[in-house]
């Protein structure tokens, strides 16, 4: 894992770096980006607000914003994307000791929303770093959700 500054998960700088990138992008022939402008605007509307509850040293707050409401109805594959990345950066802003409480305050919903995050970030193709950092929350979530929530996350159909 090598040294991390002070105050920050060890994965940290590689998730961060991900969460800006296009590792997340759908494969080509996507859906363009002109569709969802109601979804757009709920988007755009919760970036500011987990920007701002990160920026206030509040990431729980912004984790549970960021699960809050998935774009499970998206068209545009960019939506997806973007909300995904979000997600990502919200879950760097964690350090590895702060996981467990972190999705202990998350409520059912948002702990399934955060399973299938989970698993679309394995199958993107991250740097392993992130990925290790990722087992940390997967690990967290089946200890306070038990197996069930694993179960759920791969039989709903519904995918952010």
């Amino acid at each position: 894992w090598g040294r991390a500054p002070p105050g920050e998960s060890p994965g940290a700088v590689d998730m961060a770096t991900a969460a800006s990138g296009s590792a997340l992008a759908p494969p080509s022939g996507g859906a363009c980006a002109e569709g969802d402008p109601d979804m757009r605007r709920r988007l755009a509307y919760v970036e500011a607000e987990v920007a701002a509850r990160l920026q206030e040293q509040r990431p729980r707050e912004a984790l549970a914003e960021a699960l809050r409401d998935p774009p499970y109805s998206a068209v545009a594959d960019d939506i997806r994307e973007q909300a995904a990345r979000l997600v990502l950066r919200v879950v760097a802003a964690f350090r590895d000791v702060e996981v467990r409480d972190a999705v202990a305050s998350l409520g059912d919903e948002e702990q399934l929303t955060l399973t299938k995050y989970v698993y679309r970030f394995w199958a993107s193709g991250l740097p392993a770093k992130t990925n290790n950092s990722l087992f940390t929350w997967h690990a967290a979530l089946v200890e306070h959700g038990g197996q069930g929530v694993i179960v759920r996350a791969i039989y709903d159909k519904r995918w952010p």
